[in-house]
């Protein structure tokens, strides 16, 4: 369960409204937008972003959800394979 994650405590502890939507949304398609919602600043610029380890925490997070949901892996495409 994703509870007993550490990297999810550690979220939790310090934006427990972030670690509810993290327990509400992991396995589903959701949660890959609210991860990437996340790493999006949607503030102009105000947005303060994380403090390390949650950072850190979240990164894992996303990793360990990619891996146990892999058909709900978030596809990341580029121009560079055209240069």
């Amino acid at each position: 369960m994703i509870e007993d994650s550490q990297n999810y405590q550690l979220v939790n502890a310090a934006f427990p409204h972030i670690g509810r939507k993290i327990k509400l949304l992991w396995g589903y398609p959701e949660f890959v937008t609210m991860m990437l919602q996340l790493q999006t600043d949607t503030r102009g610029g105000k947005r303060k972003g994380f403090p390390g380890d949650v950072l850190f925490a979240l990164m894992d997070l996303e990793e360990k959800h990619d891996i146990e949901f892999p058909h709900l892996k978030r596809q990341i495409t580029s121009n560079w394979h055209t240069l």
